[in-house]
């Protein structure tokens, strides 16, 4: 069934404030783990490899190593973290909005209630990679009025995190952390992009884009303006 990743505007603080849309610091954010594990090793396999290698019985049967189950200390500890990033790049101000809104409904709840209707959930780090990579490509794109499945794409994160060994070497909490951490992004990411895409600026626009392939090219080898999503996820235009 075909779907569009709906950007709803979720947040009362200004998007348009100089300390998210220009200086756009949480590009670079994520724990170690995230960041390193994800891109680095995960991420960039799935996109220059075909399906065929992670669509192993093998693969099907240990699916349930990318699941988790929530505990607050470890939601506790990956929300202090991006707070504290925020802080640091877009001072007390920009960490203490943010915070208020994560005090009316915490991070992961407000990620879910973006991404069900595309059926994705917490409690899977397959769905948090995937709902991130989709979002950094319809943003280096600009391609919110675009329709796709959204299940090829998880498919094709399952089985690159499946064929990972580092991955399989992640606790119950890491994943937990790393799904975590890609939430919070994505939500931030969201929200300047969903501001732009209703404000028509189309400054903010393009330099939300570039900043999302040069994100990528850095952190994954991947040009996000040379792949697409099809019906065997993420291949080349």
């Amino acid at each position: 069934m075909l779907r569009t990743l709906v950007f709803a505007l979720i947040f009362s603080f200004s998007t348009s404030s100089p300390s998210f849309s220009q200086d756009y610091p949480f590009q670079g954010l994520a724990a170690d783990i995230a960041m390193n594990t994800l891109h680095n090793t995960l991420l960039n396999a799935s996109i220059r490899s075909s399906l065929e290698e992670g669509e192993s019985g093998a693969a099907e049967d240990a699916a349930y190593l990318t699941r988790y189950r929530s505990n607050p200390q470890v939601s506790a500890r990956a929300e202090g973290q991006f707070l504290a990033f925020v802080e640091k790049t877009s001072g007390p101000a920009g960490a203490a909005v943010v915070k208020l809104e994560f005090d009316k409904s915490s991070p992961v709840k407000l990620w879910a209630g973006l991404v069900s209707k595309d059926g994705l959930k917490p409690g899977d780090a397959v769905d948090a990679v995937a709902a991130y990579w989709i979002l950094n490509w319809i943003i280096a794109n600009q391609a919110h009025d675009e329709e796709f499945s959204t299940k090829p794409v998880l498919d094709q994160v399952r089985a690159a995190l499946m064929g990972s060994p580092r991955f399989r070497k992640l606790s119950e909490a890491q994943r937990q952390e790393l799904s975590e951490v890609l939430m919070m992004n994505f939500l931030i990411q969201q929200a300047v992009y969903s501001q732009a895409v209703t404000t028509a600026d189309t400054r903010m626009l393009e330099q939300l884009s570039s900043a999302a392939v040069q994100r990528f090219s850095n952190e994954a080898g991947t040009d996000l303006r040379r792949i697409k999503p099809t019906q065997a996820g993420f291949v080349t235009r």
